[in-house]
């Protein structure tokens, strides 16, 4: 069995468009035990996102590969990548990728339906959430009816309802005000310290570096200099 939860070999990412080849990551090797808070750390564009794309199993890489709880993630066919999302994985994006048509409450109801939970078990599930986020009286709001920082709130809860034991969260505080980056950045803290959950954190510095176990500064799809702060 690995040492470590997740790892990162030699991990290439290449787009090629009409009159070019762009790196998005470049010989990436990174290993992160379990219950680390590792910020991915970087200017727009520099890499970040496509590196925890890559490592959460999103999408694939061009060559090199991710390993997950002992699972290559980048040798596993489709649906074991999905049954690996859905039971161990959880997913915090930036643009939240909430569906217009549902509302707060069906939104999240969603992460919980592929399990085969039943109704009444997965109301008490999501209740205490809602009422610990503060929109217990959003429920039947549509997400077109919430403000940027209730929907960032939604995106977390649909993530946290599945207990998983890995979050990755892009750019989680990036777009809310100072208090809902508050409330964020501890409810996350409480699930490192008490549900020993590990998280990767792609940042352009908007979540504070003091709560991080290391950071790693990506440039040009690079780690920068090669340095992995502790």
């Amino acid at each position: 069995m690995n040492k470590y939860q997740i790892e990162c070999f030699s991990l290439n990412k290449r787009y090629s468009t009409k009159n070019q080849i762009i790196n998005g990551v470049s010989n990436i090797n990174l290993k992160v035990d379990q219950n680390e808070l590792v910020l991915l750390k970087g200017r727009s564009g520099a890499g970040k996102s496509t590196l925890l794309n890559l490592m959460c199993g999103l999408i694939k890489p061009t060559s090199g590969k991710v390993v997950i709880e002992n699972n290559c993630i980048t040798e596993l066919p489709n649906n074991s990548i999905s049954s690996l999302l859905l039971n161990k994985i959880g997913i915090i994006f930036q643009t939240f990728n909430l569906l217009p048509t549902y509302n707060v409450y069906e939104n999240i109801e969603l992460a919980l339906l592929p399990k085969g939970i039943k109704q009444d078990k997965i109301k008490k599930i999501i209740i205490p959430l809602l009422d610990q986020f503060q929109l217990i009286d959003k429920l039947q709001f549509l997400p077109s009816e919430l403000s940027v920082g209730q929907q960032q709130k939604v995106a977390i809860i649909r993530t946290l309802v599945k207990l998983p034991s890995i979050i990755f969260a892009d750019e989680p505080t990036g777009s809310v005000d100072e208090e809902t980056a508050s409330e964020i950045i501890e409810h996350l803290l409480y699930l490192k310290r008490e549900k020993q959950i590990t998280l990767i954190v792609a940042t352009h510095g908007s979540f504070p570096e003091a709560f991080a176990d290391r950071i790693i500064n990506i440039e040009n799809g690079r780690i920068e200099n090669g340095r992995i702060e502790n």
